[in-house]
């Protein structure tokens, strides 16, 4: 009966994409820490709006980006491939000598974007938010196919100030509307959150994509007075920060739902919620406080790391008409799935190169009951890790122990357990899987090569 059931869902939702488009919001987060959201657990902070949202759909117990920090996660989600195919798996350099040798650094101009295969399918695209996919004129959004854009195009910026020239620290580099650098006020990501409210309201009648970029809950950890006051509970001083940061996002995720309720084309919006990455370690300031700011919770590690609390986010999917509400999916899905995922949805031409991800459509239906991914990869700097099935081998240096380590994220999910003198064969073999992989990838041109990589 269920198998029944799943695939008249699936031919009537194949249908329904057949008869109108869906309107599509990525929504991603920046360093927001995996038990920091109050449906998964926060014990501290109130984030009603983004609870709603995985209520609404799908919530993804095992999700992960494909690298540990902003620009190579960012560069295998809007490519649907592993950033490090094409050289991007560090982070792209924007001041110093290495700017000045590689003005190109970023996703190459022969990698399709999301955009590049959403706007010939008849899709108004659009990005709030941060870029970090390049700073040279040819790698800005407007010639990657984006139709508006608003944001700054580095990695880190100031929540309150914005210059108008791209000289000193990147932190006040300009915000650009579409190619020009414009004035700025206010707070960011209530700037983020009006734009993307009327990007939406200018484009109701048509398909659109918007990617909602925030760079919250990133660095510097600036918050607005009134979030401050709405997080008094919270004593610790930088925690307090950390939770106004993040329920000003919250409460622009909410005006975002809001507005297409209101526009009447919320049934037919894919909505996504993500984080690029695990949360950071933490200040030092805050740690000779006894304070801390953001939280993976039980996950071992944090941003850099291969351990689960670098790569595991937040992974929401929102579909009214198409994917059951308060639903979960506990296989292991991928940053590197949205494209392909997209371009299924959308009814988009194939992607020109083989893309990494998979189509998650037929696994959200029920349609195919297997595990989207029997092996995932990751790899920067030195540090990489392989997952297998149910078994992860992990290789850290920052928070080490500089050794290949060997868990069963089955039975334990927080990786407390070294299994590498138990089961020495298990992690042989996927040392030497790893190494097939691994060893095919081309230096980042820009950094260099690990120095661990057994080509």
């Amino acid at each position: 009966m269920k198998l029944i059931f799943s695939l008249i869902f699936f031919t009537y939702s194949t249908l329904a994409l057949a008869a109108q488009k869906p309107n599509i919001i990525l929504i991603l987060a920046d360093d927001l820490g995996y038990e920091d959201l109050g449906f998964l657990g926060a014990p501290d902070i109130k984030t009603p709006h983004i609870d709603a949202l995985a209520r609404s759909g799908m919530n993804f117990t095992q999700g992960y980006q494909s690298a540990s920090v902003c620009g190579p996660s960012r560069a295998g989600l809007l490519t649907g491939r592993y950033q490090q195919l094409f050289g991007s798996g560090e982070n792209p350099p924007e001041t110093g000598e290495l700017s000045k040798r590689f003005p190109d650094a970023g996703i190459p101009l022969d990698e399709q974007m999301i955009f590049d295969l959403l706007k010939p399918a008849a899709y108004t695209t659009g990005v709030i938010g941060k870029w970090h996919m390049g700073l040279s004129h040819e790698q800005r959004p407007t010639q990657r196919s984006v139709d508006y854009y608003y944001g700054f195009l580095n990695g880190a910026h100031s929540y309150r100030e914005a210059k108008m020239d791209m000289k000193g620290a990147p932190m006040t580099w300009p915000i650009f509307r579409n190619n020009e650098p414009v004035p700025f006020s206010g707070y960011t990501t209530e700037v983020f959150n009006d734009e993307g409210v009327n990007f939406i309201k200018r484009n109701k009648d048509k398909p659109f994509f918007l990617y909602m970029s925030y760079n919250s809950v990133h660095g510097p950890w600036e918050a607005q007075p009134k979030d401050l006051q709405r997080s008094d509970h919270i004593k610790k001083k930088w925690r307090r920060i950390y939770s106004a940061m993040l329920i000003s996002m919250d409460d622009g995720v909410g005006r975002l739902i809001q507005t297409l309720k209101d526009e009447g084309i919320y049934e037919n919006t894919l909505v996504i919620f993500m984080s690029d990455n695990g949360a950071p370690n933490n200040l030092h300031e805050a740690e000779r406080a006894g304070d801390y700011l953001a939280s993976n919770g039980s996950l071992r590690g944090r941003k850099g790391d291969t351990y689960e609390g670098g790569i595991r986010v937040p992974y929401i999917m929102s579909w009214p008409q198409v994917i059951p509400k308060q639903s979960t999916y506990q296989h292991p899905v991928s940053g590197l799935d949205i494209v392909p995922t997209l371009i299924h949805i959308s009814q988009a031409a194939p992607a020109k190169k083989e893309l990494s991800g998979v189509n998650l459509m037929p696994y959200i239906t029920g349609e195919k009951t297997s595990r989207p991914h029997k092996t995932l990869y990751w790899r920067r700097d030195d540090d990489y890790a392989i997952r297998d099935k149910d078994w992860k081998l992990t290789w850290n240096d920052y928070n080490g122990p500089r050794t290949p380590m060997l868990f069963n994220l089955k039975d334990d999910p927080n990786e407390k357990n070294n299994l590498i003198h138990k089961h020495p064969e298990i992690a042989q073999k996927l040392q030497a899987k790893f190494d097939q992989w691994d060893s095919k990838l081309p230096d980042n041109k820009w950094w260099g090569g690990p120095s661990n990589r057994n080509r």
